[in-house]
């Protein structure tokens, strides 16, 4: 196949590429959204001090760690209307499929972040008899956030590879374009490479952005140590 008749096949199909790359973002963007709420809860819950709370929080977190995206996917798609009683759509299937394993790996991250901060510190204002929610909400959580955005990014990075996986369940992502393409024309290698440059390259511009990022965050952390310094 020559790349003047790739070329024009790809024009025909650009407005379906296009969408398919949209749909691609907003899984990951709306996704890492959720997870990071979700996360935040699972954290603090696995910090309670409640049994009743700590327990279900780990399981939570474990459970989205720990199981394929794959297997949660199907769960979520395909068992969860029988459990609950309510059919999800294809893309809302996806997004709770990918907001529970992304919050998994998230709460471990705001975790670690948050037991980071020095004791000291917590010893002190609880000294001066300062609550545990203030506390977090003064102390602890404004430093951990620093520590915790490398993570938050990097895992943003695993969602949106990950999203390439919802194709399986009809969502209508680059993959599954990719494959209707592919069917329609019979041409399954141009196609999908094409598939797999385009991933790669927003992958890569993803990455970038996240180390250009996270390469600045050294020095903010400097210049807050120095304020609360003085």
């Amino acid at each position: 196949m020559t790349a003047a008749r790739l070329f024009r096949m790809l024009s025909e199909y650009s407005d379906v590429i296009l969408f398919g790359i949209w749909v691609t973002i907003q899984l990951a963007l709306v996704s890492m959204v959720i997870a990071i709420v979700l996360g935040l809860a699972a954290c603090f819950g696995c910090l309670s001090r409640s049994r009743l709370i700590r327990y279900p929080s780990v399981l939570f977190v474990e459970f989205g760690r720990n199981t394929p995206i794959l297997v949660q996917l199907i769960w979520v798609h395909f068992a969860w209307p029988e459990i609950l009683g309510v059919k999800f759509s294809a893309w809302t299937s996806a997004v709770i499929a990918l907001s529970l394993q992304s919050s998994g790996y998230l709460a471990e991250e705001f975790r670690a972040g948050i037991e980071s901060i020095d004791k000291g510190q917590i010893e002190a204002a609880q000294s001066l008899g300062m609550t545990y929610r203030r506390l977090m909400r003064r102390i602890v959580v404004p430093q951990a956030v620093m520590r915790m955005i490398p993570g938050i990014l990097n895992q943003f990075v695993t969602c949106f590879k990950s999203t390439s996986i919802v194709s399986v369940i009809a969502v209508p992502d680059l993959m599954y374009q990719a494959g209707l393409i592919a069917s329609a024309t019979y041409l399954p290698m141009p196609i999908y490479s094409f598939a797999a440059l385009v991933y790669f390259l927003m992958v890569v511009i993803i990455a970038l952005a996240v180390r250009l990022a996270t390469a600045h965050l050294p020095q903010f952390g400097y210049f807050a140590d120095r304020h609360r310094g003085n």
